[in-house]
């Protein structure tokens, strides 16, 4: 039984809801300290050093080389704090750790609790749906990096869209939105959200690769031995989508897919690459290789690929490489960079 009623529930938020960011990495810090900021009650739930340093000393946030000291509200167990009909529930948590999530939440709050999935993949939102009827789709497409306990480094973009799962939009994704957009991301309510982040899974299945790589974002798109590996991902990925019948959809001013392909085949991109290490943009799996933490996103990203692909009859060797060579790291406690481009290469070329 939840702690908070299904009577005690409200679905349009017509006071200020209460943001609760379950998951306080950098993605779901760099959110809560940019609520916090413009003004909206927002609580991190997170564990270990990083909510501990932040309660003793606040969350510190480098942005544009900027660094702020941000004093935001921060606990490690959220039966610690009283549930309220106007919380919001931001999931900011990896993909892996989704339904022990949803089942934690679901012994607090009520079935009509609005929340959102702000994470990478696309099978989140189902988990959700399963003990949430209120569940809403993200697209976060901004980049930070959490190297050290209290420290938070945002290092690309303000993009966010939001919608109702499975489609549509209602009063309380505008709520959300218009949330967001005072918190100063750029904001998207979109009633297709999940052709949004089908969109940017075709980006993420090369999370694996640059982790394997040791490789972040700017340079990689820059670096004519990386980027044509990572256009031939993201073929390969498109492939079993259009045998799928799905139409990933890049969010407004964003390229799609097909000009993302032809920009990485053609000479990658024009950006600057040799930044200080706190602009560079390394992928969540990186991190997860840095941290030697026991388990990444990688089987809710190349993984999808490589199913849907077996189920449809689509070869993904190339994902399959990926998975394995990270399942492999991961078991051996190999730090981010193990392989060179040239070795990858031999072993897609190989399979």
């Amino acid at each position: 039984m939840s702690e908070l009623s299904n009577s005690a529930q409200t679905q349009h938020y017509n006071v200020m809801p209460r943001y609760i960011v379950f998951g306080a990495g950098a993605i779901g810090s760099i959110l809560g300290a940019a609520l916090h900021r413009s003004g909206q009650n927002a609580v991190l739930v997170g564990r270990g050093p990083h909510i501990q340093a932040i309660r003793k000393e606040g969350l510190q946030l480098l942005s544009e080389g900027v660094r702020r000291l941000i004093k935001v509200s921060a606990i490690e167990d959220l039966r610690a704090m009283k549930a309220r009909p106007d919380d919001v529930l931001l999931l900011t948590v990896k993909s892996q750790d989704t339904e022990v999530a949803a089942k934690q939440l679901s012994g607090i709050y009520g079935p009509t609790t609005a929340i959102v999935s702000l994470q990478n993949a696309v099978r989140n939102e189902e988990i959700l749906a399963r003990q949430f009827q209120q569940v809403y789709g993200g697209l976060v497409e901004f980049s930070g990096n959490h190297l050290n306990p209290g420290l938070v480094e945002h290092t690309r973009n303000n993009l966010v869209a939001v919608g109702r799962y499975p489609q549509g939009v209602d009063p309380v994704a505008e709520r959300i939105a218009a949330d967001l957009t005072a918190a100063g991301f750029r904001v998207e309510c979109h009633s297709q959200v999940m052709n949004l982040k089908w969109w940017k899974l075709l980006l993420n299945v090369n999370n694996a690769l640059l982790a394997l790589l040791g490789c972040w974002l700017q340079k990689a798109h820059t670096d004519p031995s990386i980027y044509p590996l990572m256009a031939d991902v993201i073929v390969e990925s498109l492939s079993v989508l259009r045998k799928a019948n799905i139409h990933p959809q890049a969010p407004q001013g964003l390229p799609p897919i097909e000009a993302t392909i032809e920009k990485l085949r053609d000479g990658g991109f024009a950006c600057e690459y040799d930044l200080p290490a706190e602009r560079r943009t390394y992928p969540s799996t990186w991190q997860d290789l840095r941290w030697q933490r026991q388990a990444t996103e990688v089987d809710f990203l190349n993984g999808e690929i490589a199913r849907m692909g077996k189920d449809l009859g689509v070869q993904t060797p190339l994902n399959s490489i990926l998975i394995n060579l990270i399942h492999l790291a991961v078991e051996h406690k190999d730090a981010p960079g193990k392989y060179s481009p040239e070795q990858i290469r031999s072993l897609f070329q190989a399979g």
